[in-house]
């Protein structure tokens, strides 16, 4: 029998109870990512891809099937629920380990004090977040041809792109979430 090597008047840190908040809230990267880890792996196997598809895949294709060179519209529907639900999953996974490994260390080389860590840790964790949204909106916005299909005042890209704005709106409020949490 091996005996503890606890000194006197130690405290011992005891695990909180499974399923309990404390336990959810200090385990729910892990939780997630092992989460997200199963809908991923679904779409390896045969019988469990359709069904992990709607959670990685945007559903509701809109697109004109006569014509075959014309490109694959999106629109919202009821059936990108699921892929909501999984890309925010997803960061708050990136959120968790994108802090205990990146922003923790610097804060704790940079000496700050807990007040001045709790602001560092919430804006550098929704810096990358913020860059990638841009990046994401640059990228529509130049792959759409909006530059040159909508003039500024004569049409704004809400009534000449409603669906595509919409997911950009879908992803800033899955942005908004995983920063918040």
């Amino acid at each position: 029998m091996v005996k503890s090597t606890k000194r006197p008047g130690q405290k011992t840190e005891k695990d909180p109870p499974i399923f309990s908040q404390e336990y959810l809230l200090q385990n729910q990267a892990d939780l997630v990512s092992s989460l997200c880890l199963v809908i991923m792996s679904g779409l390896l196997f045969k019988a469990t891809r359709a069904l992990s598809a709607k959670f990685c895949m945007v559903q509701h294709n809109t697109t004109n099937l006569t014509d075959p060179d014309e490109k694959p519209l999106y629109s919202i529907g009821r059936a990108d629920i699921c892929m909501t639900l999984f890309y925010s999953l997803l960061f708050i996974a990136i959120h968790a380990v994108e802090n205990e490994y990146f922003w923790e260390k610097i804060g704790r080389r940079l000496h700050l004090s807990k007040t001045r860590m709790s602001e560092f840790m919430d804006q550098g964790s929704t810096m990358p977040f913020l860059i990638a949204i841009v990046a994401g909106a640059g990228y529509v916005f130049i792959k759409e041809d909006w530059y040159t299909t909508c003039r500024l005042y004569g049409s704004t890209p809400c009534r000449c792109h409603a669906h595509v704005h919409q997911v950009l709106l879908d992803i800033g409020y899955c942005f908004r979430c995983s920063s918040v949490s």
